[in-house]
């Protein structure tokens, strides 16, 4: 009887050792954080956000990197989590309209949407054409859809990006207003490393001579282009919905390029590029990623790139 409760005793023992050790060992991941935690769709909200809140608050991405967002499709999974944080923010129906079924999903939970076009006015992506395009949209016969379409990519101008910040800025501080002056301070830096960014990109192209961009890719890029006042060239009328532009406007980009000896046409991040490459084949033009920012690869994060790199990088590519 009493062998047996030895042996109890010293199981007891040994189990509790282990528990600690592993408790030692693997503490850090067994924490449970008392941060605010914020969920945001896409990368822009994700790095403003992240430039705000330090470490004083936990950041999650829904959409991992490299995933387009154009197919994106929320999980069961991806809504309970997002149910279980303090701030969800988006980038408005246009751009994600998903968004609209996870915000039903968690209306009986305590957790704060931030829409952050709000304050940002939106582009019609049919007027923009007629009115920056140099080739002639009437010919171009549009899709149903593409009629009284906005473009979403509003964060392609700097300037919206620090409406956005101040949008998030403000949900912040309700958050935790015991940490307001460091989250303004924080948003303050990072808006005058935006605004000097902006001021940069317009020396830059008017120093260069550079007055319109061909495009081979789908089309998110109307914001960039009305704020820098650019012509544009674009086999598509729009982010084009995966649909092959037609032979004609091809050809009428192809064209174009000869005549004015252009030397880049840009197509979007996480595609192909194929209208471009062969384009650029056709031409003696370059074919180049022209980064939107909607999302980053595991190599940028690497690099740690962030919004204000990402569209350096995209003047360097047009200067050069």
């Amino acid at each position: 009887m009493k062998k047996r409760f030895f042996v109890i005793i010293a199981s007891f023992i040994i189990f509790t050792v282990i528990i600690m050790f592993l408790i030692i060992k693997f503490g850090k991941g067994l924490e449970i954080s008392n941060k605010p935690m914020v969920y945001t769709t896409i990368y822009p909200e994700y790095d403003f956000v992240s430039h705000i809140v330090g470490d004083r608050m936990d950041v999650k991405r829904l959409i991992g990197p490299g995933v387009e967002i154009h197919t994106f499709e929320p999980s069961t999974k991806d809504m309970i989590k997002i149910a279980e944080s303090d701030l969800f923010i988006y980038t408005g129906k246009t751009m994600e309209p998903w968004a609209e079924d996870i915000i039903d999903s968690i209306k009986d939970y305590d957790v704060k949407v931030v829409d952050t076009s709000k304050n940002i006015d939106m582009i019609n992506s049919e007027e923009f054409m007629e009115n920056y395009s140099l080739l002639d949209e009437k010919e171009e016969e549009a899709h149903e859809h593409e009629k009284d379409q906005e473009d979403g990519h509003i964060w392609m101008n700097p300037k919206n990006a620090c409406i956005m910040i101040d949008t998030i800025l403000e949900e912040i501080v309700n958050i935790d207003p015991a940490n307001k002056a460091f989250y303004e301070k924080n948003a303050g830096n990072y808006k005058i490393e935006i605004l000097k960014l902006d001021r940069e990109i317009e020396l830059a192209l008017k120093e260069n001579n550079i007055n319109t961009l061909v495009f081979g890719g789908e089309f998110s890029y109307s914001y960039f282009c009305q704020r820098y006042g650019l012509n544009v060239v674009s086999c598509y009328t729009a982010c084009g919905e995966h649909q092959d532009p037609s032979i004609t406007r091809v050809q009428e980009v192809i064209d174009y390029i000869k005549k004015n000896d252009i030397k880049n046409i840009y197509y979007e991040e996480l595609s192909e590029g194929r209208i471009s490459q062969m384009i650029s084949e056709e031409t003696d033009s370059e074919a180049k990623v022209f980064n939107t920012v909607h999302n980053v690869t595991l190599e940028e994060i690497e690099k740690n790139q962030d919004y204000v790199t990402i569209m350096r990088d995209n003047l360097n590519k047009i200067i050069n």
